[in-house]
């Protein structure tokens, strides 16, 4: 937060979130770590920790939450999409801040030397919020849930090594970087650790599923051809992935694919959701090009039609000063003619120009 609001004083300027639709975040995980480090701050040190969750919170209280995020980020006018992922990420924080001081509660073997004694550095001007929580944890629905949720945890047959930061960014890297699998890549490098056996034969099949679809890929090719060069399909890395957790772990129920997070989804019809995301962006890309164009079609239309008006006064007022020249002429030669300088105005459609009787 320290170096968000140096930067807003440097540039004189606040941040804006770029929202991306791919990560259901903003547009690079440098803003991501950013939005959810502010979050953190202002999570800690201006929420009261007197509800279960951001939810139960009431919207005079996060609206002074939000205020506080306004010193460094830009919300005014700001996207629903990008709203609702900075209401997630308070969200979040405020769970991780609760987890946090239920560790710290924790370690105290009684509740009453807990209350007494324990409260924190953070709530040290706030008793009332530690009051509040150590009534909360000994409460018995919370150590309920609590025991149900660890048990949950402990049952995890694959823990990830990489942090909150969503998957999507580190996929995203691996298809810049030229990888042809980015998913078995990702989850070598966030699952597979020494001494892990079911990550590590999880990945060795992945591995030999790689091994075949490349070899047919290269079947279709000159033998000469650079491995660089042979093209596969751009999900066969998210189907290997998918087909491998399935057959180990079964089909999990929804959309949401194992070990991906929510970078990918299951979507009926098609293989992934990239490709419906790709459609998305390159139908609202289509549409904002033709916008543009109409755009400056129109004010195309708009000056030419200045210039042809410009163009037209021009010539009226030329045409009236040839006939005065011409009267002026006929006048000074000495013939005593009284011509009436003629009316150049449109005639009417209605009323067709007559000539003078003479």
């Amino acid at each position: 937060m320290l170096k968000l609001a140096q930067s807003v004083r440097m540039t004189g300027s606040k941040i804006k979130i770029e929202y991306n639709l791919r990560h259901c975040g903003t547009a690079t995980s440098q803003q991501h770590s950013g939005v959810a480090s502010g979050c953190g701050v202002v999570i800690k040190q201006n929420c009261p920790m007197q509800w279960e969750s951001w939810a139960d919170i009431p919207q005079r209280t996060k609206e002074v939450v939000r205020d506080k995020l306004s010193v460094v980020f830009y919300l005014k006018d700001i996207f629903p999409e990008a709203m609702a992922y900075l209401e997630e990420s308070l969200a979040t924080r405020y769970k991780h801040w609760k987890n946090y001081l239920h560790t710290h509660f924790q370690r105290y073997d009684d509740p009453e030397v807990a209350h007494l004694h324990g409260c924190p550095i953070e709530l040290k001007d706030r008793p009332e919020d530690w009051e509040w929580l150590c009534k909360h944890f000994t409460d018995p629905k919370f150590v309920k849930k609590f025991v149900a949720g660890k048990k949950a945890r402990d049952s995890k047959t694959l823990l990830h090594h990489y942090g909150p930061k969503p998957f999507s960014y580190r996929l995203e890297a691996r298809c810049q970087g030229g990888s042809k699998f980015p998913e078995i890549d990702t989850f070598e490098e966030v699952y597979v650790r020494p001494g892990n056996e079911i990550s590590e034969h999880l990945h060795a099949l992945m591995l030999e599923k790689r091994a075949a679809v490349v070899q047919e890929a290269t079947s279709q090719f000159p033998p000469d051809t650079p491995i660089e060069d042979v093209t596969v399909l751009e999900d066969a890395g998210f189907q290997i992935v998918t087909d491998v957790m399935e057959q180990n772990f079964g089909r999990r129920h929804g959309k949401v694919v194992r070990c991906m997070g929510k970078a990918r989804v299951h979507e009926t019809g098609a293989s992934s959701s990239n490709s419906n995301t790709a459609e998305v962006d390159a139908l609202k890309e289509q549409v904002t090009t033709l916008q543009g164009q109409l755009e400056i079609q129109g004010e195309q239309m708009i000056e030419q039609m200045k210039v042809q008006g410009e163009q037209m006064r021009a010539q009226g007022e030329q045409m009236k000063e040839q006939m005065r020249d011409h009267v002026r002429a006929i006048q000074t030669s000495g013939l005593q003619i009284s011509l009436p300088v003629p009316d150049l105005a449109t005639p009417s459609t209605f009323e067709p120009l007559q000539p003078t009787d003479t």
